[in-house]
């Protein structure tokens, strides 16, 4: 009698206990269909997954190869490809049997040639450290944002593993394509960002600290709201500020990221990220949203993965925290480089930082609104 034999009875009786019988049979009798074992489907059962594991089928394909494969079928170095895999949080398989579909060997190819272009092996290491963290994050969102926009009350468990599986194979057919549009589009923004002269070309520099305005906005109050509002609409209100950020970022503007109940922004140029916060002050104002505050800080920074590390962040993060419900503060160097068209400007004084002693700051209206 063979493994699948064995644990069907048990599969079976699952399949008709507490939950209800014929929705849950019926699910077991689709993953069966799809070639799913006995033992898979048990595991999802004593797991509390099963309703995922159409999810997890159609995400894992139908593994082909070997990770020893992946080196030999595209030249990678094997050392250098499970470095790259442990770097992007990818678990490397213990066992010699087949966990990779022929679209994986894009991976390896990709390093491959950045090694014979003559990029660093570590430079492909930390590329990979930055797409696998990039990819956690996406595919967390995946699960939540898509899981959360699919689950109808009075579902059965069948009911939601297959609008689930629907709904990923699109996912899974077109997201890497997607992502790979993505990061086109935002290697060439950043691209403007980089100064290349021949001094740092001679000095073997490309990417280096950078003039550059970043803007935070938080929601005030966004703690004590949690304890009136629930953990969902805090989630709305965080995911509506991220909205209305990238709808107001113009002038080589760009949201950054979401932290929580705050909007980072960044710009090559102060006067278009103080206007960008105006411009989020206004929208925040026109609809039924909680106050926000803001504070932008211009400096020297370093550009990394998508994201901005340097003094101006700290600053500018520390300036948002000190303004008032509804206003916009900026430092001595953003309001230095920044022109009074269509602006009135109030020098609030020396406002003590938390870790920066004491800074000046501005704080910036539309003159309109005066």
């Amino acid at each position: 009698m063979s493994d699948d034999e064995t644990v069907e009875p048990d599969v079976a009786r699952e399949a008709a206990g507490a939950r209800p019988d014929a929705a849950r049979a019926a699910l077991v009798a689709d993953l069966r269909a799809d070639g799913a074992t006995g033992p898979e489907i048990e595991a999802a059962i004593g797991a509390s997954r099963l309703a995922l594991l159409p999810v997890q089928r159609v995400l894992r394909g139908t593994p082909t190869l070997r990770t020893a494969d992946l080196a030999s079928r595209t030249g990678a170095d094997p050392e250098l490809l499970e470095r790259v895999l442990q770097a992007a949080g990818v678990a490397i398989p213990e066992h010699a049997d087949p966990a990779w579909e022929e679209r994986d060997l894009a991976l390896p190819r990709m390093v491959h040639a950045l090694v014979r272009a003559g990029v660093a092996e570590q430079a492909v290491v930390e590329l990979a450290r930055t797409l696998g963290e990039s990819a956690a994050r996406i595919g967390s969102a995946a699960i939540i944002e898509l899981g959360s926009g699919l689950t109808r009350e009075g579902d059965t468990e069948h009911d939601l593993a297959r609008r689930l599986a629907e709904a990923t194979r699109p996912v899974n057919d077109h997201l890497a394509e997607t992502i790979g549009l993505l990061v086109r589009t935002h290697s060439l923004d950043q691209l403007t960002a980089v100064e290349l002269d021949d001094e740092q070309i001679a000095d073997g520099r490309i990417a280096g600290a950078t003039p550059v305005s970043i803007g935070f906005a938080d929601v005030v109050g966004f703690t004590r709201m949690g304890e009136q509002l629930g953990a969902q609409r805090l989630r709305d209100v965080a995911a509506r500020l991220g909205e209305l950020g990238a709808e107001v970022s113009t002038g080589g503007v760009r949201v950054v990221k979401t932290i929580g109940d705050a909007v980072m922004l960044a710009g090559q140029r102060p006067g278009p990220v103080v206007a960008s916060m105006l411009a989020l002050q206004e929208r925040v104002a026109a609809e039924d949203f909680p106050r926000i505050r803001a504070g932008v800080a211009t400096g020297d920074a370093v550009p990394r993965a998508a994201d901005w590390f340097g003094p101006p962040v700290n600053r500018a993060a520390r300036v948002c925290a000190a303004a008032r419900p509804e206003s916009v503060l900026v430092d001595d160097a953003t309001r230095t480089l920044v022109e009074d068209d269509g602006l009135t400007w109030s020098t609030i004084g020396r406002i003590h930082l938390k870790g920066m002693g004491r800074v000046r700051l501005h704080r910036v209206r539309r003159t309109d609104e005066d």
